[in-house]
């Protein structure tokens, strides 16, 4: 049982950087910049805030009681 609560985080987590990765290819996209290093670079920070604001989300919605 003490498992659950953890999975639900990651399942968050996972989602947000999935969401986070999308986000990135259509910044990088409307911006206009191409290559190897534009795409790590807003793919990348994509993938890492999307994680951290699911997981914001996470904690917040725990806290609302949900």
């Amino acid at each position: 049982m003490t498992d659950q609560p953890q999975r639900t985080k990651q399942f968050y987590r996972s989602c947000g950087a999935i969401v986070g990765l999308a986000l990135g290819y259509g910044v990088m996209s409307l911006t206009g910049f191409t290559g190897m290093f534009a795409s790590a670079f807003f793919w990348g920070t994509g993938c890492v805030v999307g994680g951290i604001a699911a997981e914001q989300l996470f904690h917040w919605n725990s806290n609302q009681g949900r």
